[in-house]
């Protein structure tokens, strides 16, 4: 567990280099990207109640829009130098069509009080950020709270307004801005077990910025 802390890059450039690692959205996703990936992380991502939903939910909708299987099966927690990590997570990601891609990362086997959810798109074209953000606004409204820290260069994020109260604010909507990588869209939901072996993790990746 040392060397997944070790791992952990403090400014969750995680989440640049799990987008990096994706490949190829229908048409429908290069003729309206915004609306159609924030729809789409919406229904499969964030509307599941558990991990496993969300894992059957991305499962279902490969089968109804016959998306091409890219891979599925065990692979390392998606942290920053973890390739080589131990399998702790199942990972399963689709070929959308014309360039685009979802991927979904859960722990599994499920372990008490750990979470470690992913959820990715990548769009077909280039996502204009005010588009991408007003549809995010019409799709959420105030169930989402910006992070208005400025703490991230090339990247947006959108807490979950009733998890942030909480001071949880690991549970997230991330749009990667690209920069050299890939745009992408991205659903977090981080929970860890309060038992020392997964502070760093805490830390950096729940933890509600100062404002």
């Amino acid at each position: 567990m040392g060397a997944l802390n070790e791992s952990l890059s403090v400014d969750m450039r995680f989440a640049v280099a799990f987008v990096s690692a994706q490949v190829l959205a229908s048409t429908a996703f290069a003729e309206v990207p915004s609306d159609k990936m924030v729809t789409t992380l919406d229904s499969i991502c964030v509307a599941p109640t558990s991990s496993e939903a969300m894992m059957a939910a991305g499962e279902k909708t490969a089968i109804a829009g016959n998306w091409k299987s890219l891979r599925s099966g065990p692979a390392p927690m998606p942290i920053m130098h973890n390739e080589n990590g131990p399998k702790m997570s199942f990972e399963s990601a689709w070929d959308l069509g014309a360039g685009a891609s979802l991927t979904i990362s859960i722990v599994r086997p499920e372990q008490p009080g750990l979470k470690y959810d992913i959820c990715l798109i990548k769009p077909a074209a280039h996502v204009d950020s005010e588009e991408l953000t007003a549809a995010i606004a019409r799709q959420f409204g105030s169930t989402l709270t910006k992070d208005t820290s400025g703490r991230f260069k090339n990247q947006e994020a959108w807490f979950f307004t009733q998890e942030k109260a909480r001071g949880n604010c690991g549970k997230q909507v991330i749009f990667s801005r690209g920069s050299g990588q890939p745009e992408a869209l991205i659903f977090t939901n981080f929970a860890y077990p309060n038992d020392g072996q997964w502070d760093v993790m805490a830390k950096h990746t729940t933890r509600c910025p100062t404002q």
